[in-house]
């Protein structure tokens, strides 16, 4: 006689195929647009390089502060994706408590932009103070001044990322980022070497390419978040200036 099997272990393989197709079918969208915007600062890099090594030096040290600070607060609204989660996994309809995350998540990235842009406007001085090249050190700072503009739309880009992707539409990321290729690519054309009628800014347009790039991925999460009827329904950008304490506090602690 064969033995039955018991109801609970008979559906872990099923259980298991279906959530590891539901994971990487949330996955791979969100490593290919890892990957997408690495291609978007190489192109920077690229466009940089036939500037000549000063250009590229004074641009690797400014990367080397800014990355640092940017990677630093994307890290800390981070913390966003997994109280979504949790309120998405107590209910499935929890719009007030997402949207109270999310907001929090832009407050904060708003304000620790601002001391960091504080920080970009010292870059000069703080190379200089690491033994580095003065006239080196004062061609990163003033790639560092245009540069530290593009703070606040990365980092805020990051939480509507975290948004969407929570929303199970993690491909508008993927879409958004290999827009940002185009944009970036062209801005550099125009703005480096000076191109459609535009002056040549050399290194300082690299920059400002960057500026453009970033903010036009945050416009691109708004226009799209604002438009889908889905993500609609969050009313996302509604009481934007209310603050919720408590749920700062928890994202502040549990990113740092």
């Amino acid at each position: 006689m064969l033995e039955q099997a018991h109801p609970l272990t008979a559906d872990r393989p099923q259980d298991f195929r279906a959530e590891l197709r539901a994971t990487l079918a949330l996955a791979w969208p969100l490593a290919t647009a890892n990957l997408l915007q690495m291609m978007v600062h190489a192109i920077d890099v690229l466009f940089v390089t036939r500037l000549g090594e000063a250009a590229l030096a004074a641009s690797s040290l400014g990367i080397s502060i800014f990355g640092l600070l940017l990677w630093t607060g994307s890290g800390l609204v981070g913390a966003v994706a997994p109280l979504v989660a949790a309120e998405l996994g107590r209910r499935k309809h929890a719009v007030r408590e997402v949207r109270r995350s999310v907001r929090m998540g832009l407050w904060i990235s708003a304000l620790v932009s601002l001391a960091f842009m504080g920080i970009c406007m010292a870059g000069g001085p703080i190379l200089r103070a690491t033994g580095q090249a003065p006239e080196l050190s004062d061609r990163a700072g003033g790639f560092l001044f245009v540069l530290m503009w593009a703070m606040f739309p990365m980092i805020a880009a990051g939480v509507l990322r975290i948004f969407v992707s929570a929303l199970g539409r993690p491909r508008i990321g993927t879409a958004i980022t290999f827009g940002a290729l185009g944009v970036n690519a062209l801005g550099n054309w125009v703005f480096v070497f000076g191109n459609l009628g535009m002056s040549a800014l050399g290194l300082h347009g690299s920059a400002l390419s960057s500026v453009i790039t970033s903010a036009a991925m945050l416009l691109a999460y708004v226009v799209v978040i604002q438009t889908d009827r889905h993500l609609r329904r969050y009313h996302l950008f509604g009481n934007w200036w209310r603050p919720e304490w408590q749920r700062f506090g928890d994202i502040f602690r549990i990113g740092t």
